[in-house]
């Protein structure tokens, strides 16, 4: 009976830790976009220090902004599949796409307007 009883236990204690690795997984893979991308740009002589913020949505995708001292704008339309951002967003009516690739805790991208890119390098902020 009592090798009955330790054979029981070691398959839970077995079963436990696979679910809990795989929920490790899981949020680890997802999570691995989620925060404050830091970068700068410039803009008719001047630098400005702006972020770029990824949260993940209710249906399982993203949402995010960049934001600056200039204000805030949504991003529409993000998608990021594989390491790569797609996205557009509004400014004053034209409408801008951005792109790019996370790498570990650098993104490399850039926005486009009217057949125009103009690069963008972000790294994650440390919270």
């Amino acid at each position: 009976m009592m090798k009955r009883n330790t054979s029981v236990s070691f398959i839970f204690l077995l079963a436990v830790m696979i679910f809990a690795t795989a929920c490790k997984s899981s949020k680890t893979t997802a999570s691995k976009y989620i925060g404050n991308w830091h970068y700068t740009f410039e803009m008719e002589g001047t630098e400005y220090a702006a972020y770029m913020t990824i949260n993940a949505a209710d249906n399982g995708g993203y949402t995010g902004s960049l934001t600056s001292d200039l204000g805030s704008v949504a991003l529409d339309d993000l998608v990021i599949e594989d390491d790569n951002l797609t996205a557009t967003f509004d400014i004053q009516g034209y409408i801008l796409g951005l792109k790019g690739t996370f790498e570990g805790e650098a993104f490399h991208g850039a926005t486009m307007i009217q057949g125009n890119e103009f690069p963008m390098e972000a790294v994650r902020k440390q919270e």
